[in-house]
């Protein structure tokens, strides 16, 4: 195959509270049924979480009062700030993953898809819209970068708030970007929380590494529904 879809998961890492860990289960498991062996699923504990490794505790071991970069904390979602802080460091893993499996991967595979675990709870995302853009994936040439769908032109960041540049529940990263691009986050997000004390999003990150520009993005406008997959057969045509 030239191309792999990544998603994975972090089981129990704190207690959510718009999702149940049964209700987050299936969702996975329905994504792992409609892509089969075009899907590659990782699971870590949180505790070998980059993020939580390297920013959350010091290298001791101990943990540090670092807190989530939204001033907001969503009581719907959270019941801590530190629980906001661990999600953070939970998205922040899928930049890994994508590492890992380009490199644990037959050289063939030129282009990795982030898809999230729970993406079939989205608006209009069904197996289908997932099977064809499986399909797009593998038929279409590959950006040699970034390719990733999102709400907002660039801008400048505010991250006391969701950055909806890019959605962040989806995106594709070129083989040889796979690394550069977990390099690139994993900096950016160790400097600023080593500065501010606090622990952002993935989405945010990513943007903020898209600023740099030293690593070719490829944005389309989309939404947290079936846009994300269905508009990439246009951004790299």
């Amino acid at each position: 195959m030239r191309s792999l879809i990544v998603t994975g998961f972090v089981p129990d890492a704190f207690p959510s509270q718009h999702l149940s860990q049964d209700e987050f289960r299936d969702l996975g498991e329905r994504l792992k049924a409609a892509l089969g062996d075009r899907l590659r699923v990782f699971g870590t504990p949180f505790e070998y979480c980059w993020a939580a490794r390297e920013i959350l505790h010091d290298h001791n071991g101990d943990p540090l009062p670092v807190l989530p970069s939204c001033a907001d904390v969503p009581a719907d979602r959270f019941a801590t700030p530190q629980d906001m802080a661990r999600s953070n460091a939970v998205l922040l893993q899928r930049f890994e993953w994508l590492f890992d499996a380009a490199y644990q991967t037959p050289v063939p595979t030129e282009v990795l898809a982030w898809v999230e675990w729970s993406a079939l709870k989205q608006r209009g995302v069904t197996e289908e819209v997932l099977q064809q853009f499986a399909d797009d994936l593998e038929r279409l040439p590959p950006f040699r970068g970034v390719c990733a769908p999102g709400c907002w032109p660039m801008m400048p960041i505010n991250d006391s708030e969701a950055h909806w540049r890019f959605v962040g529940s989806s995106f594709v990263v070129h083989r040889d970007y796979a690394f550069p691009l977990f390099a690139a986050i994993r900096d950016v997000a160790s400097a600023r929380a080593k500065i501010t004390g606090k622990i952002s999003w993935d989405m945010n990150t990513l943007a903020f590494v898209e600023l740099l520009n030293v690593i070719p993005f490829r944005w389309y406008k989309a939404d947290h529904d079936e846009t994300q997959f269905t508009r990439y057969r246009e951004a790299v045509a």
